[in-house]
């Protein structure tokens, strides 16, 4: 080989590898039935899950951070509470970079703009706002405050940066707008325009209720902060998920198939509009896995028979390639008439996330007891939780794992119940709820 042919032939495998070596990385998605093969003529209840997670990211490579801290600082966050969100706020100025824009809104019975959104650039004069301007006074006026955090990073709305607000509060929204179904309302505008909002409840009085709607709809976190000397540390679980999001404006979509009926989603919201079910994502995590799972009830079939059950279509805005990525994929069950052919096909682990999404129903139910004073029926419920799990006929090790943690927690929750205060308990488990439903990593 002479040696003019051997340099082109170097050269173009160093520039293959280096393609290679800087093509983008996709997120992982894998779409699995419960029960890929099913009992002839039978048309017992199935699960369909369509899991996705998030590919590495190195911290120097994240997107841009659009971010809007809405502070409470009305009288009741007097004193410690007060002085902690300060604290929380400057780590989050210490976190961010000179590419990422802040805003800073402070609430109470008014709203003021403490810092307009702008490039973090002068890390001083963020800090000395903050501790100038975060003083306790007035009420709590929450619905202008996320109102005006809108405002803030609707100024500078990119789908190439990650958008998020987060929404601290220690008490009731009392001035202006404070239903839900007012507040549901900002929540979806948020969700729209690519904005997650995350809430940290504080204390024992904020409304927990209202407080996981908003996250919920925006596709954000919800942390019930019990004691405000988790605020930093709360704070600094949030950024590492902030500035992690490798994926946004997620869209799943599944085309159930013909004489195949789409039941219920379990745990995430969507829309079933006949044969077509759509569930939406704001942002997906590094390393993150988050899921959409669908109960159906498939078409009849014999022996040795394959019918298809659904088709699923995914797309989303890749932050790393920035492009939108698609993915697709036709599944199909298979009948038999061996009970045991049937069972030995089971997949174990979407079988366990079906039982633990619908722990996550029965204790909404829970919650409702507890409402009306019924504590001891509310941990008969959380007890009878442990008892589904644990009777769930698994033996992988990961499935059994599950098991094991959703059912220490269920076991925890009850414990609590039975020797706290009603308000801890009662958000201890709405935050618990939120987490198994949105498969957050909060803790």
């Amino acid at each position: 080989m002479n040696t003019k042919r051997l340099f082109t032939l170097l050269a173009f495998s160093a520039a293959a590898f280096c393609l290679g070596a800087q093509a983008a990385q996709k997120v992982t998605i894998k779409s699995e039935i419960a029960s890929p093969v099913v009992l002839e003529n039978a048309q017992d209840k199935n699960y369909l899950k369509i899991s996705l997670t998030g590919f590495p990211l190195e911290i120097r490579k994240r997107s841009p951070i659009n971010l809007a801290l809405v502070i409470d600082r009305s009288s009741s966050m007097s004193g410690e509470r007060i002085e902690k969100a300060r604290d929380a706020s400057i780590m989050a100025v210490n976190m961010l970079e000179s590419d990422d824009t802040l805003s800073i809104v402070a609430y109470d019975s008014t709203v003021e703009v403490i810092v307009p959104a702008t490039r973090v650039k002068d890390k001083q004069m963020l800090v000395e706002k903050i501790r100038k301007h975060i003083q306790p006074r007035g009420m709590t006026a929450l619905f202008a405050g996320v109102s005006k955090g809108l405002d803030q990073v609707g100024k500078h709305l990119d789908k190439e940066q990650v958008n998020r607000i987060i929404l601290l509060s220690d008490g009731q929204a009392n001035i202006g707008p404070t239903s839900i179904s007012e507040l549901t309302g900002l929540a979806k505008i948020a969700a729209k325009k690519g904005v997650a909002i995350t809430t940290l409840g504080l204390g024992k009085d904020y409304n927990e209720d209202l407080m996981t709607t908003i996250a919920g709809y925006s596709d954000g976190n919800h942390v019930f902060v019990e004691k405000s000397v988790d605020l930093e540390k709360t704070f600094a679980s949030e950024f590492n998920d902030v500035m992690s999001v490798v994926a946004q404006d997620v869209e799943v979509v599944i085309k159930t198939a013909n004489q195949v009926t789409p039941v219920r989603l379990l745990g995430r919201d969507g829309e079933i509009r006949g044969d077509t079910v759509t569930v939406k994502l704001n942002q997906l995590y590094s390393n993150q896995e988050k899921y959409v799972l669908l109960e159906v009830i498939p078409a009849k079939g014999v022996r040795a028979e394959s019918k298809a059950l659904a088709d699923v279509t995914v797309n989303y805005n890749n932050l790393e390639s920035k492009n939108k990525d698609t993915y697709n994929e036709s599944l199909a069950i298979r009948y038999t008439d061996s009970d045991s052919e049937m069972k030995n096909a089971v997949v174990e682990e979407v079988l366990v996330d079906s039982a633990i999404q619908k722990t996550a129903i029965q204790n909404e139910k829970a919650v409702r007891l507890m409402d009306e004073g019924k504590m001891d029926e509310a941990k008969a419920v959380l007890d009878q939780n442990i008892k589904d799990l644990e009777a769930l006929p698994v033996r992988q090790p990961a499935a059994v794992q599950k098991i094991q943690e959703s059912a220490g927690i269920n076991r925890s929750m009850g414990a609590k119940m039975m020797s706290e205060k009603k308000e801890v308990s009662r958000k201890a488990l709405k935050e618990q709820n939120y987490n198994v439903k949105n498969q957050s990593s909060k803790k």
